[in-house]
């Protein structure tokens, strides 16, 4: 479906959107300049941070501290959201999945993709989890 074209001045600075984020247990790191991105795709990353946040939570462990690092590569914008948390196999990611729990991929994958950008999620028992979006 096309969208409408976002006029030039409606951009605005992700880090602004994401350092509220930050908590004890959470931290956010942005560069020195601002990321500057159409407001509606900014919203989204923020959506689909908050939603990785948000399963840090409820499925990392009690404990479990969270960093958002945000980097601007060229005409890349890429958000890592890592956790210490207990991790995950990439088979049980897959298996929620089909098993209809798709919280995670629909309002992560789905925000993402829906931008025209891609996501990553690494993760391993005992290794934490992180998700790389990049748009």
């Amino acid at each position: 479906s096309a969208r409408p074209a976002v006029p030039e001045g409606d951009r605005v600075d992700l880090c602004g959107l994401l350092l509220p984020l930050a908590t004890t247990r959470v931290d956010v790191v942005v560069p020195a300049g601002p990321v500057l991105l159409p407001a509606s795709t900014a919203a989204e990353l923020v959506a689909a941070v908050k939603e990785a946040l948000s399963n840090v939570s409820k499925h990392a462990g009690p404990g479990a501290r969270s960093w958002v690092v945000v980097e601007e590569l060229g005409e890349e914008v890429v958000v890592s959201v890592r956790d210490d948390g207990i991790g995950t196999t990439p088979a049980r990611l897959e298996q929620a999945r089909a098993d209809g729990h798709l919280g995670v991929s629909q309002s992560i994958r789905g925000r993402i993709t829906d931008l025209g950008g891609t996501v990553t999620v690494r993760t391993a028992p005992g290794e934490g989890t992180e998700w790389e979006l990049k748009i």
